[in-house]
């Protein structure tokens, strides 16, 4: 009986493809994976600093409300003297 070499070795390179290919199918996965959690760090952050702004701004407010009621005070004690 012989044996067809040639179909031997197609075969063993169809094997080293597929592995090749299923190696960088997980490569592929793992880094969207990563990518994935990255998105969610970076979301978690942007959330806490809209926050921290939010509150900023909030203050911001609040003492250009008080600057402004202060320097209308001001004015009426000026113009009653």
């Amino acid at each position: 009986m012989t044996v067809n070499r040639r179909h031997r070795g197609k075969s063993v390179s169809d094997e080293h493809e597929m592995i090749d290919i299923q190696y960088e199918i997980q490569k592929l996965e793992a880094d969207i994976e990563f990518h994935t959690q990255k998105i969610r760090l970076i979301k978690h952050t942007l959330g806490e600093k809209n926050e921290k702004l939010s509150f900023l701004m909030e203050g911001d407010v609040f003492f250009r409300k008080m600057r402004d009621q202060f320097r209308e005070g001001n004015k009426g004690e000026r113009s009653e003297r």
